[in-house]
């Protein structure tokens, strides 16, 4: 019993239920002509008030909060049927409840692997896990040659459970590095981009702005605009020796979408190899939603750190990685520890997702080329509303002409049952956001960007 009234926690339990049956018993074809109805058949469940909640999350109804989810669709408590295009929170690599994800989800746990364990003990799947990244990283090298070589990525580190606590394990490596490589200079420079993320760990904030009253002492933070080459290579002559690192998301999630181009990131390699800086690529949003599993391949180089995170698990349960060169493995056993890290269960689940990834590539490589060009056709077909097509592949967005319109866009979609995010809280921001799960069809590809089509042509 988890509530202290047994007869309305049985009641709550089998609403509940009713709702996970329907969206399994559902055809897709039914599942999209529903979508934005309340579904009158499933029961109407209590709703219990999010009073004590922090004010800042007390934003929707609780009508409109999430009950249960199939796929790529959810259900919520007020019984409407949303499409969700966000994969959770950008997280749930295969959608909800996957068939193979949950199938092998309970043999694991019939096989006795727990769901957690001292972090100083790993259970096998942990180490089959590291093993499994530095593959991925060196596909075609001997798994037993590049073991200690000092600049290959052949160096994991498992014991961390969230993104941030992933990027801020690859800042205190960073400081280490220079420490030791650069020890007469008197301050530090980190490089980012203007509208990073890289997590709420404090230290990393400080590379969007935060802080500052903390660091100017110690270390300079400087942001350059994306893509912006001259730019770069300004920053890098300004400073040059005193860079202890650079840090970059391939697709940037949290500034509208912002695709890095190639040439940039090249430059960015030769510069920090020119002055020994690392260059660290945060791949929490990236990873496992490309072909290459790592999307830092698409750009013909190497990084010095690669962090991990999200959809390793399929948002099965918070596990991050970073995967760095052995030259730069210099972190003591408690440095950068989470107490859910190297976690044998979410590891068993994260070979699971990457499992299913290598069986689905070219259907992956499909969709997101087709989602990508139907969002192009939009933006042809509506020039005086959408400036461009942001990202890439199923990590894309609209760009629209203002935030009144993205705004409004958002607040459509909304009301027909399609789940999206949007970026317009700052001045020049006005981009819908996507990032649909990997379990996504072409027919809920096409409903969707016909959804897009028809809210379009209401402005």
């Amino acid at each position: 019993m988890i509530f202290n009234d047994d007869k309305t926690e049985k009641e709550i339990i089998e609403k509940i239920d009713a709702a996970k049956e329907f969206l399994d018993r559902t055809p897709q074809k039914i599942l999209i002509k529903n979508t934005g109805k309340i579904i009158k058949s499933i029961p109407a469940i209590p709703q219990i008030s999010k009073k004590w909640f922090q004010k800042s999350y007390v934003i929707e109804p609780d009508k409109n909060d999430f009950l249960t989810g199939k796929g790529v669709f959810y259900l919520t408590e007020g019984r409407k049927l949303f499409l969700d295009t966000t994969a959770g929170h950008y997280q749930m690599t295969w959608g909800y409840d996957h068939p193979v994800l949950m199938n092998n989800l309970e043999k694991a746990l019939e096989a006795g692997i727990p769901w957690d364990c001292h972090s100083n003990i790993p259970g096998f799947y942990v180490k089959k896990l590291s093993e499994k990244l530095v593959q991925i990283c060196n596909p075609q090298a001997n798994i037993q040659y590049i073991r200690n070589k000092q600049d290959s990525l052949n160096t994991v580190l498992l014991g961390i459970a969230t993104g941030s606590v992933a990027c801020s394990t690859a800042m205190k490596i960073a400081i280490n590095y220079f420490k030791k490589n650069k020890p007469l200079a008197k301050k530090m420079v980190l490089v980012s981009l203007n509208g990073n993320y890289h997590g709420t760990d404090f230290l990393m904030q400080g590379l969007r702005g935060m802080w500052k009253e903390l660091f100017s002492k110690y270390i300079i933070f400087e942001m350059v605009e994306p893509n912006d080459i001259n730019g770069l290579r300004n920053v890098f002559k300004k400073h040059e020796k005193n860079i202890a690192a650079f840090f970059f998301e391939p697709v940037m999630m949290n500034r509208e979408a912002i695709l890095l181009n190639r040439d940039f990131i090249q430059e960015a390699r030769n510069l920090t190899e020119k002055v020994d800086a690392l260059m660290i690529v945060d791949e929490i949003q990236t990873c496992c939603w490309y072909p290459e599993i790592f999307m830092y391949k698409q750009f013909d180089i190497t990084p010095d750190i690669l962090i991990l995170g999200k959809g390793l698990t399929a948002g099965f349960h918070p596990l991050s990685a970073i995967v760095y060169k052995r030259k730069l493995d210099s972190l003591k056993q408690y440095d950068a520890i989470s107490t859910n890290g190297n976690a044998p269960l979410p590891a068993f689940m994260a070979l699971s997702c990457l499992n299913l990834i290598e069986r689905s590539l070219h259907t992956i490589g499909t969709l997101s080329s087709y989602y990508e060009k139907s969002l192009e056709k939009l933006v042809c077909e509506f020039p005086d509303i959408i400036v461009s097509r942001q990202g890439s592949g199923f990590l894309s967005g609209l760009k629209f002409k203002n935030q009144q319109i993205a705004l409004q866009f958002h607040k459509k979609c909304l009301a027909s049952g399609i789940w999206l995010r949007v970026h317009a809280y700052y001045q020049g921001h006005s981009t819908a956001l996507t990032k649909f799960a990997l379990c996504v069809t072409k027919d809920i590809i096409d409903f969707a960007t016909t959804s897009f089509r028809k809210i379009l042509k209401r402005f």
